[in-house]
């Protein structure tokens, strides 16, 4: 396996998790993002073979990415379901 493959995959869990876990989306509806991973996945393999730190490095900013900024507009990030859940007073 690639490098850059394990930021990827780890990219699609965080926010498949995110939409469905902390935010009850359907799996149905964030399908399309495990789609997207595989396809991007394949590509950054291919692309290591010509550039490796640069697949590498596109990998992990795509997993900073993705925990930092709204994938979807209603959803919200990673980072702001962690803050939220942070402030809350028990």
């Amino acid at each position: 396996m690639s490098q850059s493959t394990g930021p990827i995959l780890a990219s699609a869990a965080v926010v498949i998790g995110n939409a469905v876990i902390i935010h009850d989306k359907t799996w149905a509806s964030q399908a399309r993002v495990a789609v997207g991973a595989a396809v991007v996945a394949g590509g950054l393999t291919l692309m290591e073979r010509l550039l490796p730190s640069a697949a590498t490095a596109f990998a992990w900013l795509t997993l900073a990415g993705v925990l930092l900024v709204r994938v979807e507009p209603n959803t919200p990030s990673p980072a702001e379901s962690f803050a939220d859940w942070w402030g809350r007073n028990p």
